[in-house]
């Protein structure tokens, strides 16, 4: 993608760990980050932070997700029905510096 005529200006990755590949891929290739590719990950696992530049993520609520499947599991051990198949808990983004404005 990164060597089309009209490559993209931004990736979001479906994981920090896809996103530190992505950013080496456009380092490779001569594309710089963030100038000419903003770079988003998804987790914000420690490692985002130490990557060069450092890299932009969507935090997830780890300890929050424990908890509600914890929760979940010993409900139904105990013969109970979940609430709901479904469970929405909050993500926030992390900006740091893989991203940036697209170029003009």
């Amino acid at each position: 993608m990164l060597s089309l005529p009209q490559p993209p200006t931004a990736v979001v990755a479906g994981n920090d760990e896809i996103a530190v590949g992505v950013v080496a891929v456009a380092r490779e290739l001569g594309v710089a980050v963030p100038t000419r590719l903003s770079v988003v990950g998804f987790d914000d696992t420690p490692q985002a932070a130490w990557t060069s530049p450092p890299l932009t993520s969507v935090h997830q609520p780890l300890t929050g997700m424990g908890r509600m499947a914890v929760e979940t599991v010993l409900g139904m051990a105990a013969g109970g029905e979940p609430a709901s198949r479904h469970v929405q808990l909050a993500t926030h983004l992390v900006v740091r510096g893989s991203t940036a404005p697209p170029g003009g």
